[in-house]
């Protein structure tokens, strides 16, 4: 439908994605840029700084969020400027031209001009951010545990946050069960020189959330050891402290900036109208005014519904996104855009293990259910499959054992600039090993055997074993029985085959759970026990391969080479 229009997006956080999803899928050719290879899932950075979970678990290549969508191209690249008259994206690979643009380039640090606060405060807007925090909040706690000065391990061990929203909270929260971690049961005299101190401008944590929840905040990180400091100012940041407008000193080594974020525009905005952090002022549409074919979205851009301005949140670039594809499409229709109606979802941050608060109109929740909801809709929104198991058996794991094992993280990692030179995938299997690459699918041809085998024997012996699962006293045994020979297919073909194949795996575990507690139940039989632990068995081998993959050769991987 889109005939020769191309559509050329900045940016692959929450809106850019979405709008190359909308488009794409509609028959648009649409190039998506980036200066990373990956989206970053930011609302999770504050739990790779404090060691919940590793940086691989909130990062997904871009190129596997459009796998299945062949009219959208990534293209990894730098954008250097935008000539909006000429309709000429120029980056560091060259220059690209367009017919519609999004700019879609998220947000950067807000200083607020204090002095020595870009060079000394750690911000938290990226993974290399949440990265170097996490190495330095280590390096803090290791050299704190060798020194013999008190002043100077009390530094080391003073810990300020600037900004009390959500992620100042929840950065506090992390920080704490953090030190607990490391310092309370081998170290309790530098647990108690630890300090956390949370700084806010305002009079209360949370602004945007209804003054009970924002009490009930307070009152849960104070619990938990934070020292709450209320329309408080930072006036100047140093690598030995912080100084405050009243004059007061903070002695710190770490002063972590969560203060606000500004507009990351990638792009001249000399002629562009703009409003307070740098963003651009749109139109009710989302278009840039003057420019009817580009479009701002997210952080970058300024975007006012009634009264008062968006927040910049999440959500609000998910909706701002869907919104511009939407128009975009109208436009190439030769229909005239709608003005942007954001609906508002409701607020949700974590304070701590079981401690969160949720604000949507009326409903307010705080406690273990506001903490269960927030991490229903991370789970949610996270993109990828593996990262979904993973972040949750972190989760699961520090909230039985409330503790962490935090390893430490080598250069390059926090950059991650060599993941995928130029372009090509990292190979987790030797191309050199021939052989080797074989080993997966065997193993798969081997464990998909005995599903195959028994979807087969069912189906020529479909009476015999519809009568059996009607003597267990169970309800519908034919569609019992038709559901149980086509799970086992599915999951079977899609093992020998390598086809989706961690679904493949999923949907055999999903007929072998109730499988086994049905017709293995050797605490009622001990006779079946060998039935139970084989069942057992196969449940471990399948969990692995939902976890690993097919492996080479495969049709997941194509080429042979199972990418990351």
């Amino acid at each position: 439908m889109s005939g020769n229009s191309q559509v050329v997006i900045v940016g692959a956080g929450f809106s850019g994605i979405t709008a190359s999803k909308i488009l794409a899928q509609a028959g648009v050719n649409v190039i998506l840029i980036d200066r990373n290879s990956y989206n970053t899932f930011i609302p999770l950075l504050y739990q790779v700084a404090t060691g919940l979970l590793q940086p691989q678990q909130v990062i997904y290549p871009v190129s596997r969020i459009l796998k299945n969508y062949p009219q959208a191209r990534f293209l990894q690249a730098e954008v250097n400027d935008t000539d909006f008259e000429r309709q000429i994206i120029h980056t560091h690979a060259g220059e690209i031209d367009y017919n519609y643009l999004v700019l879609a380039t998220g947000s950067q640090p807000q200083f607020a001009e204090v002095p020595g606060a870009s060079e000394y405060g750690k911000p938290l807007v990226s993974l290399s951010d949440a990265v170097k925090l996490r190495q330095h909040l280590l390096t803090c706690i290791e050299q704190a545990q060798q020194e013999l000065s008190p002043e100077q391990c009390k530094m080391l061990l003073t810990f300020v946050i600037v900004g009390g929203g959500p992620t100042g909270v929840e950065m506090a929260g992390g920080l704490c069960e953090l030190l607990n971690s490391l310092l309370t049961k081998n170290y309790p005299q530098l647990r108690q020189l630890s300090e956390v101190i949370l700084l806010q401008s305002r009079d209360r944590l949370l602004v945007s959330f209804p003054e009970k929840l924002s009490r009930y905040t307070a009152q849960h990180l104070q619990k938990m050891g934070v020292k709450l400091q209320f329309s408080s100012r930072v006036q100047r940041v140093s690598p030995e402290g912080v100084q405050l407008e009243d004059g007061t000193i903070i002695p710190t080594a770490t002063t972590i900036w969560t203060a606000g974020v500004e507009a990351n525009p990638a792009t001249d905005t000399e002629n562009l109208p703009t409003a307070r952090k740098g963003k651009i002022v749109v139109q009710p549409t989302l278009q840039i005014p003057n420019y009817d074919h580009v479009y701002a979205v997210g952080d970058v851009a300024y975007v006012k519904l009634g009264d008062e301005a968006l927040a910049g949140v999440a959500p609000e670039a998910l909706q701002q996104g869907e919104a511009t594809a939407h128009n975009i499409l109208r436009q190439i229709r030769g229909k005239s855009p709608q003005p942007f109606e954001y609906i508002d979802k409701g607020r949700a941050a974590i304070i701590g293990r079981n401690a969160g608060v949720v604000s949507k109109d009326k409903l307010q929740l705080q406690g273990i259910l506001g903490w269960l909801i927030w991490l229903g809709i991370h789970f949610y929104y996270l993109p990828g499959g593996r990262n979904r198991l993973n972040v949750v058996y972190s989760w699961i794991c520090d909230n039985i054992q409330q503790s962490r094992f935090v390893k430490p993280i080598l250069s390059p990692y926090p950059e991650f600039k060599s993941l995928y030179p130029h372009n090509k995938p990292i190979l987790t299997v030797s191309q050199g090993a021939k052989p080797m690459k074989y080993i997966p699918l065997v193993g798969r041809s081997f464990l998909s055997s005995i599903f195959l085998y028994s979807a087969i024997t069912k189906i020529f012996g479909f009476a015999g074993t519809q009568q059996m699962i009607a003597d267990r006293g169970l309800p519908f045994p034919t569609l019992m029985l038709l559901g149980n020979i086509i799970f086992q297919l599915v999951g079977g073909i899609s093992l020998i085959l390598g086809y989706k194949t961690r679904i493949g795996a999923l949907v055999l575990i999903a007929f072998l759970i109730p499988t086994t507690l049905v017709f293995h139940n050797f605490l009622a039989d001990p006779a079946e026990t060998t039935a139970f632990l084989k069942n057992l068995a196969l449940i471990g081998a399948l969990l692995m391969v939902s976890y690993f993959g097919a492996g080479p050769v495969s049709l997941d991987t194509g080429s042979g080479v199972d990418k990351i």
